[in-house]
């Protein structure tokens, strides 16, 4: 059963702090009311959430969504962002800190909801990629010679993504880094121990 607060203004009503709540769900959005036509909208999937009810920013009052790692409070949490984004007033708290990029959070959470539709979602999240530190390239082909197969584990941050060769953190660390950094840590699926090597060319037929 979903956990609704009070959100009467009275002295027994809960306030929700989204710093505290955001750091074990998915991520948390807080708005305040006001005349957008689709701000009824907004309130109703903010009341789908997990959790809902009212934190106090600035001493305003504000609608707080606490939404949960799953595939629907994901759907719920994208339009909520989608149709809030440039309100005035409007937050949204990711693993304890605010979020700035609300296009970048909306582009991981499309890419979560992506994979809960495939049977399989390493097939959705994992990428295939050369080994990353090869450095013999075959001067006809530009291709690198005899490279190794790696399994990267999140294919939305493989674009972004280089390694630091010679950097003290391991390469599983340098990834978890880098998914923070870019918002990928947002996904329930992301997984930076996955990286591991898989093949080689000349093993290949």
């Amino acid at each position: 059963m979903k956990n609704k607060e009070n959100l009467s203004l009275g002295p027994t009503y809960h306030i929700i702090d989204p710093f505290l709540a955001s750091l074990n769900c998915l991520l948390v959005v807080a708005f305040s009311k006001t005349n957008s036509r689709n701000y009824a909208f907004a309130l109703s999937l903010a009341e789908g959430a997990e959790r809902y009810g009212i934190a106090t920013i600035g001493g305003k009052p504000m609608h707080v969504a606490v939404f949960g790692m799953n595939q629907a409070d994901a759907g719920r949490a994208s339009a909520l962002i989608g149709y809030t984004r440039g309100w005035k007033g409007t937050f949204v708290f990711v693993r304890g800190r605010m979020a700035h990029d609300s296009y970048r959070l909306q582009e991981v959470l499309g890419c979560y909801l992506q994979s809960c539709q495939c049977r399989d979602t390493k097939a959705h999240c994992h990428f295939i990629i050369d080994d990353p530190f090869e450095s013999d390239i075959d001067p006809r082909t530009f291709e690198r010679v005899g490279s190794n197969k790696y399994l990267f584990p999140c294919k939305h941050l493989v674009t972004w993504f280089r390694f630091q060769e010679g950097h003290p953190s391991s390469t599983v660390n340098q990834i978890q880094a880098a998914g923070v950094e870019f918002g990928c840590d947002l996904c329930p699926n992301f997984a930076p121990d996955d990286f591991r090597k898989i093949e080689s060319k000349s093993t290949r037929h």
